[in-house]
């Protein structure tokens, strides 16, 4: 009886213990989200001045150098000692929190914060919540470990870290906690931690409002918007982003695979043409737009006054179309920023646009383009990001007005349909997968979705032990013996690296074929393969008519070329952990 008392309070002391934790993660990491927005706002300050310290007329000259300057400063740092603070921030957050216990480093906390401020207060055409989610997500990393907890604990503490930073970044806790569940756990049916998850949001909401002000991004809260056959507009919007969301990671992921072509031209080199584009692009926007320098860093501004009807139809088109060319092109090319504040300015500036069309043809209200332009921010989230109720939500909070929720539901998920059709694994997912890093245990690939018709990409496995075509088995047998990596069946190589079929396990290790080579114990033959964007459903129906247990998956263009392997396994697996089960 004392043993089990003893065990209850036990636990009652490590709830305490974490909910301690979390309000002191959502003070801390408040503070932290709302110092990294400070000094991206004041460096970027800093920067437009410096461009027009010899005179306005040569501004034009000066912009572009920054953003480069910047760009081959950080591609060298973060593809050298810092690569933690690489990429966007979410997808390095989500590697970490589900294949490494979400252990993260101090270091990472203060590369992160210095590289992405540098980088987006320079000027690329970068977002700075991403990085915050990294940065806040370390933090409670770090805190939990500093507090001595188990390694389940500490990845308990990172989800409470990621909704921290979200909440003082856009002063929205409701969005922060709609974001962790739909982003990192796959759905609201995941309740673990969730009492932390609130507790951290509502500290780190609280931080923001006493460091920066209660207002939100777009102070419109006493605007009324009556409902009328107007909002008609969140339908074009609604199709528009849903296609932009498709063709934003198509050419991310295309751009990244082209500049990984080039292996031996070093990451940081693109990095800095990358901002070199960018520079130049941003500054001829900055000219067109009639001085408009929103495509430069994270551009809110050029959102309240556009809400107002204050910025000409052709200004808003040229910053929605260089935003997203530039946005692009940085997120691509690496560098330290993401994607969410781009997201916003380009959903912006399209629903007002097309707010502002309406306006000319029916001869509507001018608060039409305020309207259009906050359907916009939603259905570019909806689109671009992949978490459909966080950016309904978003919206709302950003804005603190809810006279528009019915064309924003509306536009958000047909946005949210169309770009999921076309594209069925979002971005930060993607990023991870072309990396080579499987999504296997990740919660978006969980939970009652059409996981059948994903690719195979999502579920296999990339590094792959295989064997030569020209040892004998015996020498495999060793290696084998010698090795972690242990397969049903191995992938055997020729002597230029080219895939040559799959060799049995049990056939390598018989003993009369010692003195066989492995090219002549091969099972399945090359040409039984598939490529990384085969459906599952495909995949899996191949396998039944080859009788096979597992395929090769290979690159479209060079079918020697083996990516990974994909086994009946990983189907099963897969569909166990998608499918409820009934005890």
């Amino acid at each position: 009886m004392s043993a089990k008392f003893s065990k209850v309070l036990s636990d009652l002391n490590r709830d305490r213990i974490f909910i301690v934790l979390c309000a002191l993660i959502g003070l801390l990491g408040g503070t932290l989200a709302v110092a990294f927005h400070l000094a991206i706002t004041y460096l970027f300050k800093w920067i437009w001045l410096s461009g027009g310290i010899f005179g306005e007329e040569y501004r034009v000259f000066m912009m572009p150098l920054f953003p480069f300057l910047a760009g081959a400063f950080v591609g060298l740092c973060v593809n050298g000692f810092a690569k933690s603070a690489s990429g966007g921030g979410i997808p390095q957050t989500k590697r970490v929190f589900f294949n490494d216990f979400g252990i993260f480093k101090l270091k990472d906390i203060f590369y992160r914060f210095f590289f992405s401020s540098v980088f987006i207060g320079f000027g690329n055409s970068a977002g700075r919540e991403g990085p915050t989610v990294h940065l806040c997500a370390a933090l409670s990393s770090v805190i939990a470990q500093k507090f001595g907890l188990s390694k389940q604990k500490v990845r308990d503490a990172v989800p409470a870290g990621i909704g921290a930073g979200i909440s003082a970044s856009f002063n929205a806790p409701l969005s922060a906690v709609s974001f962790v569940f739909e982003e990192f756990f796959g759905g609201f049916s995941n309740a673990r931690g969730a009492g932390g998850i609130f507790i951290a949001v509502a500290v780190a909401a609280a931080v923001s409002r006493i460091l920066i002000g209660e207002n939100p991004v777009l102070a419109i809260a006493n605007v009324e918007f009556h409902t009328g056959w107007w909002m008609l507009v969140c339908l074009p919007i609604a199709v528009i982003s849903g296609v932009l969301g498709h063709l934003f990671l198509g050419g991310i992921l295309g751009l990244r695979k082209f500049c990984l072509g080039f292996s031996k031209v070093p990451k940081w080199i693109w990095t800095a043409l990358g901002g070199l584009c960018v520079g130049i692009l941003a500054t001829l926007a900055y000219v067109w737009s009639g001085g408009y320098d929103s495509v430069f860093s994270i551009g809110y501004n050029v959102l309240l006054p556009a809400f107002d009807s204050g910025v000409a139809l052709r200004s808003m088109l040229v910053i929605f179309a260089f935003k997203f060319v530039c946005t692009l092109i940085n997120y691509a090319t690496g560098g330290s920023g993401g994607v969410f504040s781009g997201t916003i300015v380009i959903g912006g500036m399209l629903g007002g646009s097309l707010g502002a069309l309406f306006c000319m043809l029916f001869g509507l209200d001018s608060s039409v383009v305020g309207a259009a332009l906050m359907m916009g921010i939603g259905a570019c989230l909806a689109s671009i990001v992949r978490c459909p109720i966080t950016s309904i939500l978003m919206i709302f909070e950003l804005t603190l007005n809810y006279s528009l929720i019915i064309p924003i539901i509306l536009g958000n998920l047909i946005a949210y349909f169309i770009s999921t059709r076309l594209s069925p694994i979002g971005l930060y997912d993607s990023v991870l997968l072309q990396d080579g890093i499987a999504l296997k245990k990740m919660a978006s690939f969980r939970g009652n979705r059409d996981w059948a018709n994903l690719p195979v990409s999502a579920i296999m496995t990339f590094s792959v032990k295989g064997v030569k075509a020209s040892q004998k088995a015996e020498e495999a047998v060793s290696e084998i013996k010698n090795s972690a990596h242990r397969y049903r069946s191995y992938p055997v190589f020729d002597d230029t690296g080219g895939f040559a079929g799959f060799a049995k396990s049990e056939d390598i290790f018989k003993p009369e074929n010692s003195d066989l080579i492995c090219a002549e114990i091969i099972s399945s033959p090359p040409k039984t393969y598939i490529t990384a964007d085969t459906s599952i459903t495909k995949a899996a129906n191949y396998m039944i008519e080859r009788d096979v247990l597992e395929l090769a998956v290979v690159d479209e263009l060079s079918p020697e070329k083996l990516l990974g392997i994909l086994t009946l396994h990983d189907i099963a697996r897969q569909q166990n952990a998608s499918e409820p089960f009934d005890k």
